[in-house]
């Protein structure tokens, strides 16, 4: 039975960024920490069987492994029958038998087998699940936090990420990334610290799945009885359904329940109970106590440009019964509670040329000319550069305005539209002082294009105006290299 959250789409423009990092760290510890492991885990296996311990510690441990696990008489001879290499595996791997051996008599009078032992469970600690599992009958805090970043299989990752990013992306958006990453971290060590208290076992436990449960606990909280989407596949049935988030809590827990009972599998039922109890509670009691900041508009849905374009509609409906001055008067006030909105700056530049309104059209491009560098900014610069053209357009054609809209268009390498704007700021009265600059690096976009023509107009320009300049000089060599 699987039933998940199916409620938000992933939206890039909130990239999750701090989900995306996590995943990232998980799948290079798995591939460049723990990829090492078979060798360490050789290493280890080949020193226990030269030091000769395996001929020592077999019957121990056939004794004490048959006797924990129950086996019959046939099952403790196959064992007996084990590969060595096999079976020193399975000694070393036996934390429980190996806590035996150190509080057996005849180890502890024994300095040499203590000696050799000691020296092959320094190699073994260096495998992954060792040294960072966390083994509740020895408690470490390396392993309360770091076995959460350890995975036992390729797929254990694969399956553990790949709930980690269904939870992870819409969560991180809701709380902050700051909060969710520490809410994260605390479920997965809750998730520990659980089965530390109910089943103190000798295993060495990794993986993600009660930190992740944390987040599934998170998310039910978060979103309460409020009615959501969830995906259902079971057995052969798949499909959707609406329901308060709320109710899928006992259907989670219930599962797990159910798994710590009756299954007989490697699942730590304990961890993801842990982990989604931790969760619930963190956001339910943040939440009562109203100390939780949640991005509600993202948790409903609601559009946060909801009024804004409400507002462009209303100017809309203004412009096309040509109540222009009204239009005008409101587009001002638009620009104060909505700067830098390239939808607004199109609408209200036409709006600005079309009835030469010199205030309206200021506020416009001083707001243009700050916009960050994209498609749609450009496209609003190269109809700035059109209209311009126009010898009607006494506005635009200002040396002022054209001096910043060559400067911008210089910046982003736009050399073929800049010509124009370049030739209304060289024939102003007054030429700005870095003329001489901006006219060589024109020059020099425009002979990337090999536009020799205009490269040959501005060096003129140069020649005449500024002939002692130093980008006069440099722009002649430029030149004999560009024919040459």
């Amino acid at each position: 039975m699987l039933i998940l959250p199916a409620e938000h789409p992933l939206d890039w423009k909130k990239p999750p960024v701090m989900t995306l990092l996590l995943i990232a760290l998980n799948v290079l510890i798995y591939f460049a920490y723990q990829g090492g492991d078979s060798a360490r885990e050789a290493k280890a296996v080949d020193s226990y069987l030269q030091a000769g311990l395996l001929n020592r510690e077999r019957p121990l441990f056939v004794q004490s492994f048959s006797t924990r696990h129950e086996l019959t008489i046939s099952a403790t001879e196959q064992l007996e029958r084990v590969r060595r290499s096999q079976l020193a595996r399975m000694v070393l791997y036996d934390l429980q038998f190996e806590h035996a051996i150190h509080h057996n008599a005849d180890y502890l009078a024994d300095s040499e087998w203590q000696a050799q032992r000691s020296k092959v469970e320094q190699l073994r600690d260096k495998i992954s699940s060792i040294r960072f599992g966390f083994i509740p009958a020895r408690f470490s805090v390396e392993g309360l936090f770091g076995a959460m970043f350890l995975h036992g299989s390729f797929g254990h990752l694969a399956g553990n990420m790949l709930f980690l990013f269904i939870f992870g992306f819409a969560l991180e958006i809701a709380l902050g990334r700051w909060l969710y990453l520490g809410l994260y971290l605390a479920c997965g060590v809750a998730s520990h610290l659980l089965w530390w208290v109910m089943d103190p076992a000798w295993i060495s436990g990794v993986g993600a799945s009660g930190a992740i449960s944390g987040l599934m606990g998170m998310y039910l909280a978060l979103y309460g009885l409020r009615r959501i989407n969830f995906f259902y596949w079971l057995g052969p049935m798949f499909g959707y359904f609406r329901a308060p988030a709320l109710w899928i809590l006992p259907v989670w827990m219930g599962k797990e329940l159910y798994g710590l009972i009756m299954a007989n599998d490697n699942t730590n039922y304990y961890a993801h109970l842990g982990g989604l109890g931790a969760g619930f509670l963190a956001i339910y009691l943040a939440q009562l106590g109203n100390r939780l900041s949640v991005d509600q508009n993202y948790l409903n849905k609601t559009d946060p440009d909801a009024d804004f374009k409400s507002e462009l509609t209303r100017l809309d409906k203004q412009i096309a019964k040509f109540e222009l001055a009204h239009a005008s008067s409101r587009g001002l006030a638009l620009l104060e509670r909505y700067p830098s909105r390239p939808e607004l700056l199109e609408k209200l530049y036409a709006l600005a040329l079309n009835r030469q309104d010199k205030i309206l059209l200021s506020a416009v491009l001083k707001q243009l000319f700050k916009l960050p560098d994209s498609a749609r900014s450009l496209a609003l610069f190269k109809r700035l550069v059109a209209d311009s053209a126009s010898p009607q357009q006494r506005l635009l054609r200002h040396p002022s305005v054209q001096l910043h809209l060559l400067q911008r268009l210089l910046r982003i390498d736009q050399g073929a539209c800049a010509v124009g704007s370049w030739r209304l700021v060289s024939q102003a009265k007054q030429r700005p002082p870095m003329l001489p600059a901006m006219t060589l690096q024109l020059a020099k976009q425009l002979g990337r294009q090999q536009d020799k023509k205009a490269v040959t107009e501005l060096a003129q320009f140069l020649n005449r105006t500024y002939p002692d300049a130093e980008q006069t000089m440099q722009l002649h060599i430029y030149r004999q290299h560009l024919t040459g």
